[in-house]
């Protein structure tokens, strides 16, 4: 069944619609939820929104940005990973990064800009997975 959910949620990063959206900085700034955050490794695939994680950002119209990154369990030896994602955004074409003081994952992934919507997949090595889905 996990592996049914990460088949679904990848289809659903990579489908695109032939939308005419234009992102630019004005209409991508606001606030986004995680509604998927997914990993996947050797081990199986974790859910983390299932298991209590949350992602949010708040995305301001200068390049800067704020919000909050925690996975229960997801940090150095079991413990939680709570992160401060206060730092910038930049928007190039339809890809945003993000650049802050807290070190994870997230600042290594290119985010695809859509309206209302940036989605990221993006493998670390061979082993890790990484699936992430923000909405306004």
């Amino acid at each position: 069944m996990r592996t049914l959910q990460l088949l679904g949620v990848a289809a659903l990063v990579s489908c695109t619609v032939g939308d005419p959206f234009a992102p630019t900085v004005d209409n991508m700034a606001g606030e986004y939820t995680a509604g998927r955050l997914v990993t996947a490794d050797v081990s199986g695939v974790n859910n983390w929104i299932a298991a209590g994680g949350t992602l949010t950002l708040t995305l301001s119209s200068d390049g800067s940005m704020s919000g909050r990154l925690f996975l229960p369990g997801g940090g150095a030896s079991g413990g939680d990973l709570d992160a401060d994602m206060a730092g910038s955004w930049l928007l190039v074409g339809h890809t945003v990064t993000f650049g802050q003081a807290a070190e994870t994952f997230v600042r290594q992934l290119d985010f695809v800009a859509d309206k209302d919507r940036l989605a990221a997949d993006h493998y670390f090595g061979d082993s890790l997975r990484v699936i992430i889905v923000l909405t306004k």
